[in-house]
């Protein structure tokens, strides 16, 4: 516990002195007196090991008139109890994955991950919970002008900004409204992606992720930015990656979200610098560009797959090879060839040299693929692929049959 800025003896006589012996001649009564009223607060909250932070640094009121101390002391103490809860709530807060729930004063509540797989975190209710909601309800909210194409074919992926005091507008001061210890500086809410992030041959369930800079303080001094996602973590991106190419958009993904997380690091350590110098930094400007940067690469990466993917099934239309291609293999498949895709309802015709066929049941053809090693067996032991019905097959062959592509 240090004194306070500016506390120091100016006068000519003992005083100074003798208070220049306490300190640093061995007696260091000051110093002892903070640590042992820092360490029976912390025992109070149930914090008996190792404080997670060296200093703190607080006021102390002394009146001079010779009124009693008692009310300097409690003051003191109040003072103590809220800053070092502020730096022991700040060494925990922080949970890749997780947002921080300041009713439960915890990052692992069952309010701090998303409830499924299209909530984004929505703010902070009055009493401290993380709130969530489905992305595209978001959207609607908001008025997004193009929400409706989150459900066109292919769908398309949406971005949007919102600031850190978007997020907390509900939440009360006495449940974490300006708290030191823990504060959402803005995010990206976006969606929804395929989980595996793959357009071209999506696997499972959309998803949609939020992607926040958020602020942790521990002490007076040791603030720090940090980069989290919510909804898929960075090790589900890393395996996406893995799984493509050099240029699958999921590789691209990846990029963009480790350039941002750089990007929050260098801001953190500006930041820290800043202050070291007592130097004034727009830190929350420097937030919005950062996360408008974001929003704009993640819609660059994301339109240009959206775009390649409308122009096949464009071509497809058209009635240019690959459409003919699909119709006779989809004529020539045995019942065994035909599948039903579980999660999107549509037709899988299994063709020859790892050829896979896209179409609607009325026969309309969507896209093609071209299969991994052991991927149709694959989707077909998890039921993402089922066999079809022989009833509809039968029903989807004459709908080829008289399809006039």
């Amino acid at each position: 516990v240090e004194p306070a800025e500016g506390v120091e003896g100016r006068g000519d006589g003992g005083v100074d002195r003798r208070l220049v012996a306490d300190v640093d001649g061995g007696g260091n009564r000051p110093r002892q007196f903070g640590r042992d009223l820092a360490r029976a607060v912390a025992a109070e909250a149930g914090e008996t090991g190792r404080l997670p932070i060296e200093t703190l640094q607080l006021a102390l009121d002394v009146p001079l008139d010779g009124q009693p101390l008692g009310d300097a002391a409690q003051g003191l103490v109040a003072s103590l109890r809220d800053r070092l809860g502020d730096a022991i709530r700040g060494a925990s807060a922080f949970r890749e994955g997780h947002v921080y729930d300041f009713f439960t004063d915890s990052a692992e509540s069952s309010y701090s991950r998303p409830p499924g797989p299209t909530h984004v975190f929505a703010g902070f209710a009055a009493n401290g919970k993380p709130m969530w909601e489905t992305f595209p309800n978001v959207c609607l909210a908001r008025k997004e002008p193009r929400v409706d194409r989150l459900w066109a074919e292919p769908p398309e992926v949406i971005a949007i900004v919102q600031r850190g005091d978007e997020l907390s507008t509900e939440l009360l001061p006495e449940f974490g409204r300006g708290s030191l210890a823990y504060a959402v500086l803005g995010q990206v809410a976006l969606g929804l992606l395929p989980r595996n992030l793959d357009p071209q041959r999506p696997d499972g369930d959309r998803v949609a992720l939020t992607l926040q800079i958020v602020e942790t303080t521990q002490g007076t001094e040791r603030h720090r930015l940090r980069f989290n996602a919510l909804g898929l973590m960075p090790i589900d991106i890393a395996f996406a990656a893995a799984d493509g190419d050099a240029r699958s958009p999921a590789e691209a993904f990846r990029q963009i979200l480790r350039a941002a997380r750089q990007r929050v690091d260098a801001l953190g350590k500006r930041v820290a610098q800043a202050g070291r110098r007592g130097e004034k930094l727009d830190r929350d400007e420097l937030v919005r560009q950062i996360l408008s940067r974001l929003r704009a690469d993640v819609n660059r990466v994301w339109k240009v797959r959206s775009y390649r993917t409308q122009h096949a099934a464009s071509r497809h239309q058209s009635g240019e090879r690959p459409t003919g291609v699909a119709l006779a293999d989809a004529r020539s498949a045995g019942d065994g060839r035909l599948l039903r895709d579980t999660h999107r309802e549509t037709i899988i015709v299994l063709g020859p040299k790892s050829r896979a066929h896209v179409f609607t049941a009325a026969g309309r053809h969507v896209t093609s693929l071209q299969l991994a090693p052991g991927e149709a067996e694959r989707k077909t032991d998890k039921g993402r692929w089922r066999p079809l019905d022989r009833a509809i097959a039968d029903d989807f062959r004459r709908a080829v049959d008289s399809s006039g592509e």
